[in-house]
């Protein structure tokens, strides 16, 4: 799926939000930065300075807002997800739709069969040793990009098993979620949107219910 990310300021598109919509935002990161860009994003959507918003997590770990973070009144919790590599990270948000967001730089060094052999599905590392060495990388990071962020929409880590949920290879190279591990609910559950993040790096979003329409959103100015 291509999509757009409109150059934004986080606090003019907060205040502009419909909640049907998820927000995916891109923003330039580096790794001295910890959380700060995260809870600088989060602040513009709640209202609020960036010291009065406090996380916690869920009971697998998953990181969340802690209550205290939301104005009184407030009927439904703002969900997010984020994930960084390289120069950039991904931060996804909904109201009442827990998400999951994974991105991954291609070229890193990797040994794609031999992980696809050891912690995929078999049928999976069968679709990846028919492809040429080159094409194999890049198609590996897309599967473990898609892999990834169902897992994190459901607040589980890689100890979960990555063989607990496969993927089918289509005819135009992405990969479409196939059949998922009962604790996980039932495939047809799943969206799953794939997507190029920026130039030489790889994007997944996932949750489980319903569609809803994607708004994507960048910042600019450089990381550190």
């Amino acid at each position: 799926m291509a999509l757009e990310f409109a150059e934004a300021i986080p606090r003019n598109v907060a205040q502009d939000w419909d909640g049907h919509l998820i927000h995916l935002w891109r923003i330039p990161y580096a790794m001295p930065q910890g959380r700060a860009p995260l809870l600088a994003l989060l602040a513009a959507y709640l209202d609020t300075s960036t010291s009065s918003v406090v996380l916690d997590q869920d009971a697998r770990g998953k990181p969340r807002l802690a209550p205290r973070s939301f104005a009184a009144g407030a009927t439904e919790r703002l969900e997010f997800n984020w994930s960084h590599s390289g120069d950039f990270a991904l931060v996804a948000l909904a109201r009442g739709c827990e998400l999951g967001v994974d991105i991954e730089r291609f070229g890193k060094s990797q040994r794609s069969l031999e992980i696809a052999r050891r912690f995929f599905d078999p049928a999976e590392a069968d679709a990846l040793a028919q492809l040429e060495p080159d094409v194999r990388d890049r198609a590996f990071i897309k599967l473990w990009c898609a892999k990834e962020a169902v897992l994190k929409a459901v607040g589980e880590g890689l100890s979960f098993g990555l063989a607990r949920l496969a993927f089918a290879r289509r005819a135009d190279a992405d990969w479409i979620l196939e059949r998922v591990d009962p604790a996980l609910g039932e495939s047809p559950d799943w969206q799953l949107i794939s997507f190029e993040a920026a130039p030489g790096y790889r994007g997944a979003l996932a949750w489980r219910g319903q569609n809803h329409a994607i708004a994507a959103f960048r910042t600019t100015g450089t990381a550190g």
